[in-house]
């Protein structure tokens, strides 16, 4: 029986590995975005409610202020846009562990239907906007639609 040979820079490789991920958390993930000058992007639900009939979306903003979100539909695209500021002065920080993002963000939502903007509602609680937009009634109605009739001319 071979006895297997053990790798003597297996620990090497291991520790290697680490630090390109906690290089790759650090400047190549969201802070990488931040630093560049990009917006972030709040996690969202959306979902349509059978109950009230309506599209729900629901978007995790917890730190920011209502007053500082807008909300505009045009042509079944929701855009969410706000700032979440840092409530800390700026100044002499060094930071160990860089997670929660600031900034301005923008959404942009493509609604599955189209939805009456005049009964829309948001409520802002605990950290979560939910936007209430309720689908637009369809006509179930029949439209007449009246026949003309033109005379010709016999030649």
């Amino acid at each position: 029986m071979q006895r297997k040979k053990s790798n003597p820079f297996a620990e090497f490789d291991r520790l290697t590995s680490e630090i390109e991920e906690m290089f790759f958390r650090f400047y190549g993930g969201p802070r990488l975005r931040m630093m560049k000058g990009g917006a972030f992007q709040p996690l969202a639900d959306v979902f349509i409610s059978r109950e009230s009939k309506a599209v729900i979306v629901k978007l995790e903003i917890p730190g920011i202020k209502p007053g500082d979100v807008r909300l505009s539909l045009q042509n079944k695209t929701l855009t969410i846009e706000g700032v979440r500021y840092d409530s800390q002065k700026e100044g002499d920080k060094v930071y160990q562990q860089m997670e929660i993002d600031y900034g301005p963000f923008k959404r942009r939502i493509m609604l599955p239907v189209d939805v009456d903007v005049a009964s829309a509602r948001a409520e802002y609680h605990d950290g979560f906007l939910t936007i209430e937009l309720p689908v637009a009634e369809r006509r179930r109605q029949a439209v007449k639609v009246p026949i003309s009739i033109r005379n010709r001319k016999d030649g």
